[in-house]
């Protein structure tokens, strides 16, 4: 689609990759890291309601854009990155439908900024929206996790206060950052339902199984719900079982959608294709008097998997159940990380079998399920799946 001399691609058409790629690449990547990563520009990028804004003068590229929703659906923000001077960042708000503007309302973007108070401090453990040095850590310890390499880092600027595209919080120690959490804006439903995408979050190996991970989520889903944003979504690894736990066992979130071999690139935590789950999350929270919270609790306390419902696998080994079942359990590795590089056979055939089944069990058909929970028994962690029934789907909507 052109726009005044610009042209902008969209997720749909079939050169989107390539084009995306050869644009970071002229921009500077991988030594620029002031560009969105190339995961995030291959996997969410237009999922969220972004596209890629590109000049061209004489088969040459002049100037070029990653455009991000903000809280105004009617507005984009527009990432410019001059060919001539890729290090340099301009941020520009324009009307969504004239995204190839050169004028605009521009977005100061500071190189230095104060951290807003802390919102909620517990156990010497402080949570709050991060200041610039802040930023850099987050950063860094993004880097240390995933074993990443720079360019597949989150550029700084997107923690900035002024960003109207993205939302983040840090996890202090003093004014050490041993937690991270950063989301964006996304276009809303087809129904009205306002969105963010929570994208990546991070915690510090020597401060986990403290709650960091669960105060960011409840931090983040109150700064969501004074926004007027109904839900959050976002990916999780469904073989990932701290993270199953979380998302399922102390969120309330649940998942319909599978995505096979999501991401593209390969890293400490995933060394084998990066398949995720679809979470979704509703920002009001659980209130424990309402339905779906004593239906939840009923089932965590009266699940015995392998007797109260069927266990779909054996390991790696998908079992071949018999459709039809209320309620089935799905094993997953116990640490996943730490399998992948001790036994990178057996990982990969827990990651072909699980991929198999869960895409041919999840979604909201005949025979179908809804992932809704998770529960360790002997030492074994079960990913707990609901048929999806008209009630189901009712509880969750």
């Amino acid at each position: 689609m052109v726009h005044g001399g610009f042209r902008v691609w969209s997720g749909s058409e079939p050169d989107f990759p390539r084009q995306a790629e050869q644009v970071r690449s002229l921009l500077g990547a991988p030594d620029n890291p002031a560009l969105l990563p190339p995961q995030f520009v291959a996997a969410a990028l237009t999922g969220i309601g972004g596209m890629l804004i590109t000049r061209s003068r004489a088969d040459a590229l002049v100037d070029a854009a990653f455009a991000l929703p903000t809280r105004d659906p009617s507005v984009i923000l527009a990432v410019r990155h001059a060919a001539n001077r890729p290090g340099a960042t301009r941020l520009t708000l324009v009307a969504r439908d004239r995204p190839g503007a050169p004028d605009g309302t521009l977005v100061d973007l500071p190189t230095d900024w104060k951290a807003q108070e802390s919102v909620f401090a517990t156990d010497s453990i402080a949570i709050g929206e991060p200041g610039s040095e802040h930023a850099k850590q987050a950063r860094q310890l993004q880097g240390q996790i995933w074993q990443s390499p720079p360019d597949n880092l989150y550029p700084t600027w997107l923690y900035a206060p002024v960003c109207p595209a993205s939302m983040s919080l840090v996890a202090l120690h003093g004014d050490r950052v041993v937690g991270f959490l950063l989301g964006f804006q996304s276009q809303p439903d087809r129904d009205g339902t306002t969105v963010l995408e929570s994208q990546v979050m991070g915690v510090d190996p020597d401060y986990r199984n403290r709650g960091i991970a669960v105060h960011l989520k409840h931090q983040q889903a109150i700064m969501a719900g004074m926004l007027g944003i109904d839900a959050i979504r976002w990916t999780a690894d469904p073989l990932q079982a701290g993270s199953a736990l979380l998302n399922f066992g102390r969120l309330g979130a649940f998942s319909r959608r599978f995505l096979p071999d999501y991401l593209p690139f390969r890293n400490e935590l995933n060394r084998l294709p990066a398949s995720r789950l679809r979470i979704e999350w509703t920002v009001a929270g659980e209130d424990p008097r309402t339905e779906l919270s004593q239906h939840r609790l009923h089932l965590r306390e009266s699940v015995v998997p392998g007797t109260t419902c069927p266990i779909a696998n054996d390991g790696p080994m998908d079992l071949q159940i018999t459709p039809g079942n209320p309620l089935i359990a799905i094993e997953i590795p116990s640490d996943w990380t730490a399998l992948q590089q001790s036994d990178l056979a057996t990982a990969r055939a827990w990651r072909t079998n699980l991929d198999d089944l869960l895409l041919r069990c999840l979604g909201e058909g005949p025979d179908q399920y809804l992932i809704t929970n998770a529960v360790i028994h002997r030492g074994r962690v079960f990913l707990l799946a609901e048929q999806a029934t008209n009630n189901l789907l009712r509880l969750y909507s």
